[in-house]
């Protein structure tokens, strides 16, 4: 078993440490998000393991007024490009959160039965680890993926301006949002 560990450990994960020109800024982002990415708080999402290109799309989104971020505003006004890029070079490198052993148990041919039609893995991955500009999904807050469907389907979010994300969940039942964050939920 120690042979298998050792084998192992050249391709384990390890996060980067913040680039000096965030050290100062993860400890404010950490209050909320968590000090690994991982977040405690309802309604706030984790960051660990997002896609970097996600992770600033989405700070210059809230900088530029894309995305009305409520107490984020304060936090991301004053970011330069700079720091965005080190931020999203940081939480890409955090391992992921774990899957949620809370979330409620759905039935998985009905969750597919919703999602598959709707091709939810060509852009987020058959694993739902994201890439590129779309977020992971996997082993997300279930509070915080039920508003962020909700606010795609109500057109409050529009996604990276393709307006995808308001096509795929525009016919979502509210019973169906909530089945389907529970399943992304409970995914690693």
């Amino acid at each position: 078993m120690a042979a298998l560990s050792a084998a192992l450990l050249p391709f384990q994960v390890h996060a980067a440490d913040p680039a000096p020109g965030v050290k100062s800024i993860v400890p404010i982002c950490a209050a909320c998000h968590g000090a690994k990415g991982v977040s405690t708080i309802a309604g706030t999402p984790s960051l660990a393991a997002q896609p970097d290109i996600f992770t600033q799309y989405q700070l210059v989104f809230m900088r530029e007024g894309g995305r009305k971020p409520g107490v984020m505003q304060a936090v991301v006004k004053n970011l330069t490009d700079d720091n965005i890029r080190d931020l999203g070079a940081y939480y890409a490198s955090l391992p992921p959160p774990p899957a949620s052993k809370t979330a409620a148990k759905v039935d998985v041919d009905r969750v597919q039965a919703v999602m598959t039609p709707r091709h939810c893995n060509s852009c987020h991955r058959e694993d739902y680890a994201g890439q590129g500009e779309t977020a992971r999904l996997a082993g997300q807050r279930q509070d915080y993926l039920i508003k962020s469907l909700n606010d795609f389907r109500t057109g409050e979010r529009r996604g990276r301006g393709m307006g995808a994300m308001m096509e795929v969940s525009v016919t979502l039942h509210d019973d169906d949002i909530k089945m389907i964050a529970a399943y992304l939920a409970s995914q690693p």
